[in-house]
């Protein structure tokens, strides 16, 4: 395999949107250009006819529970345009593997309160359908009368971006592959952020004096809302380029370093007399 083909084994891939654990997408394709191997994990052990002898004692599982108590967790919900009405903040108490859930509703300020809960250790997390979310967690620690202030922030979701580029970097004189999903990211009664392919929608790519377009810069996604645009990168150096979402959601592509071609090496046999 040539210096030149080894290039194409990079690929590139832009997350426009904060995302998190629920997402349903499969792993963004990489484009036709660039060679894959497939790989089968080993299947599991089956141990399901292992017979375990029986053991003397009985079984005992404990309850886990937030309250009654005598500890306060208390905060605010904020996000993208500021304190967030009507938002469920969860709290979990957490016991070994086991958890007990408290949901609480905020106020039209944001603010939230939990009171009469037991002292440990919490995980407490905040959404809003169809649209908002935290992104990760908050843990902490609550005395058993304490009273603990959290300040939660809630992201926004909604239509996501991604892009995969074959070969990266881009080798100029050479075509490049520059794949687009569009999916759409809402959020659950549980909080859980659920992603769904986009089809049939518009999407449009810009490109500077940089790029060779060799095939339309618009067009529809399929089914799995990705849509393939190609084009031949003609300088080294940083190319830019500017995706854009029907009607008008812009998305940037980070810059493509566009390299020079490796050189090409040749062998000359030598004289008849030297053989």
């Amino acid at each position: 395999m040539s210096a030149r083909h080894r290039m194409a084994a990079g690929a590139l891939a832009v997350v426009v949107t904060a995302c998190f654990s629920g997402d349903e997408l499969e792993p963004l394709p990489v484009p036709s250009t660039v060679s894959t191997v497939a790989t089968t994990p080993p299947a599991p052990a089956d141990h399901s006819g292992v017979v375990l002898p029986p053991v003397q004692g009985t079984t005992t599982t404990a309850v886990v529970v937030v309250g009654p108590g005598a500890a306060v967790v208390a905060g605010r919900v904020d996000g993208p345009d500021g304190p967030v009405e009507g938002a469920t903040v969860r709290l979990e108490r957490l016991v070994g593997d086991a958890a007990a859930i408290l949901d609480v509703s905020t106020r039209p300020d944001g603010t939230w309160r939990a009171t009469g809960v037991l002292g440990g250790r919490y995980r407490v997390r905040a959404w809003r359908r169809p649209d908002l979310a935290s992104v990760e967690p908050q843990l902490v620690f609550v005395a058993g009368t304490g009273t603990v202030e959290l300040a939660l922030r809630a992201e926004r979701f909604g239509t996501a971006v991604e892009f995969a580029v074959a070969p990266n970097p881009p080798v100029v004189g050479e075509a490049t592959n520059v794949l687009v999903r569009v999916a759409e990211r809402t959020v659950d009664a549980e909080g859980a952020v659920r992603a769904r392919p986009r089809p049939g929608v518009g999407v449009s790519l810009a490109a500077g004096s940089g790029w060779a377009p060799q095939s339309p810069l618009t067009g529809a996604t399929d089914e799995a809302g990705t849509i393939t645009f190609t084009l031949v990168c003609r300088l080294p150096g940083p190319q830019g380029l500017l995706a854009t979402v029907l009607p008008d959601q812009v998305v940037p592509v980070e810059p493509l370093d566009c390299v020079e071609p490796p050189p090409v090496t040749t062998t000359s046999a030598p004289p008849a007399g030297e053989r």
